[in-house]
């Protein structure tokens, strides 16, 4: 048998560049796609770092800026002097009766004026 010299698959014949060796192909392709990965591992890793940071430098509460808001429009609204005011539906119907808005110093004096004295003159014997 004059082919059995051509039978071992592992050596390259001479001259033969179409099909390389498998083994180091496969250990190159392996290699390259470990590194592959670590590098996208290693570079989400790094973003996410840096992600985090940057959000833990930059907290803004935004929950105490709105309680604040609403404080100084509550105060704004407390100091008003005494008004009518009116709720009316996109229609123009009016859908609550006026009501009188009284300012908080205002209404605690005349509730203090109306009740303290009927309270002392009926409380002293």
């Amino acid at each position: 048998m004059a082919h059995e010299e051509l039978d071992n698959q592992l050596d390259q014949l001479e001259g033969d560049t179409e099909d390389p060796r498998g083994g180091p192909t496969w250990v190159i392709s392996i290699a390259s796609c470990i590194l592959f990965f670590v590098t996208c591992v290693a570079v989400a890793g790094l973003y996410y770092w840096a992600e985090r940071i940057e959000a833990d430098s930059k907290f803004i509460a935004v929950a105490s800026q709105a309680r604040e808001t609403r404080r100084v429009s509550e105060e704004d609204r407390l100091m008003q002097s005494a008004h009518w005011e009116t709720y009316t539906d996109a229609g123009g119907d009016m859908t609550i009766e006026r009501k009188l808005r009284v300012p908080i110093d205002h209404a605690m004096q005349v509730i203090v004026d109306r009740y303290g004295q009927a309270k002392g003159a009926a409380g002293s014997p």
